[in-house]
């Protein structure tokens, strides 16, 4: 299901909505769960730092999912808005010993803001870390600050490259940390990373994640591929919306509703979880998760349907009986495609 079609589809369920009396709260819930999904926009990050501290490479080891056939190239100066194997992100990449530093800076912000900054350091080089940083603090204060601090991530690139173990890394990591407590920028902690070995990328991935606006966190953790508990927490917020729409719905004294109503809501919920893994939905990713809920999955799903349907024509109770099947419907449906979807990926690279 195509980002077009999922619009369409929750115009549709509105659209509904708004021909039936007394599920105003329907449509609220249905609001939250569009912010979550249809105002969401690629991650925008900015990487100060020297042209050999191997921006670029970072940036490819951060979001490819398999060898590279092309070469991924970053322009630098400006904005790169970047589509490559299924990741969306947004990248400026600026030399800070560049004379041109300043303007590409200014003219970068008049189009876009970054929601990230990286300041990228080469190890064992003292003089240029500290000049990084000072030219960092004179750059940083062209951002307005909107809804919080622009969050500042600090990097030792090629960690591989540091001493002989972990020991001589955190000492390196710890050097850097003091040389920006002296300057006064307010930056997150150090991170040591290797785009060679692999190392650091993971949790700079999550953090990454944690640290973006929520708008932009479906297109961040569908590019990290190392994202995986990102992946998983924002799958089940997913679920948990659609679950709260659901039980809405099963409230409605109105026979057959739920047909109308739930499986467009649960065919999207699913195909978003599918997205955000990364993977295309087709019809053969829709037969393989089907696969995946075998014979008694499926009828339990079916059931539902009708065990739904049957309620609301029961006095009384109906509403109350639909409401909790239909929640207890989504939210298994929504759970078992998080494990096929996510979780799969999340224990597999464990």
């Amino acid at each position: 299901m195509s980002d077009r079609v999922r619009e369409v589809a929750l115009d549709q369920l509105v659209r509904v909505l708004d021909q039936v009396p007394l599920v105003s709260s329907i449509k609220n819930d249905m609001s939250g769960l569009r912010s979550l999904l249809y105002r969401r926009r690629p991650p925008r990050i900015a990487a100060l730092g020297l042209p050999s501290s191997g921006r670029s490479t970072l940036l490819r080891a951060l979001i490819e999912r398999m060898p590279a056939r092309d070469a991924l190239h970053a322009d630098h100066g400006q904005w790169v808005h970047l589509e490559h194997e299924g990741a969306k992100v947004h990248w400026l990449e600026i030399d800070v010993d560049d004379s041109e530093a300043r303007s590409q800076w200014k003219g970068a912000l008049a189009g876009e803001m970054p929601d990230l900054v990286f300041l990228t350091f080469e190890p064992n080089n003292v003089q240029d870390a500290v000049r990084i940083i000072e030219r960092a603090k004179s750059l940083l204060p062209d951002v307005p600050e909107g809804s919080g601090p622009l969050r500042v991530f600090p990097l030792l690139t090629h960690s591989d490259l540091i001493g002989r173990g972990d020991s001589d890394v955190e000492a390196a990591r710890n050097a850097l940390d003091a040389k920006l407590k002296d300057s006064g920028l307010r930056a997150d902690p150090a991170r040591a990373v290797s785009a060679i070995s692999g190392d650091g990328l993971r949790g700079l991935s999550e953090a990454m994640v944690l640290a973006l606006p929520e708008e932009t966190r479906v297109e961040a953790a569908r590019a990290l591929t190392r994202a995986h508990e990102a992946r998983v927490r924002i799958g089940n917020e997913i679920v948990q919306a659609c679950t709260a729409v659901s039980v809405t719905v099963g409230l409605t004294p109105i026979p057959f509703s739920d047909m109308v109503l739930l499986g467009p809501l649960q065919a999207m919920m699913v195909s978003s979880l599918a997205y955000l893994s990364g993977r295309s939905w087709g019809k053969k990713t829709v037969a393989e998760w089907l696969g995946s809920l075998g014979v008694v999955g499926g009828l339990g799903v079916g059931l539902r349907f009708s065990a739904q349907t049957i309620a609301k024509f029961v006095p009384g109770a109906g509403s109350v009986v639909s409401a909790g099947v239909a929640g207890a419907g989504t939210t298994a449906m929504g759970q078992s495609a998080i494990k096929y979807f996510l979780r799969a990926d999340s224990e597999a690279s464990g």
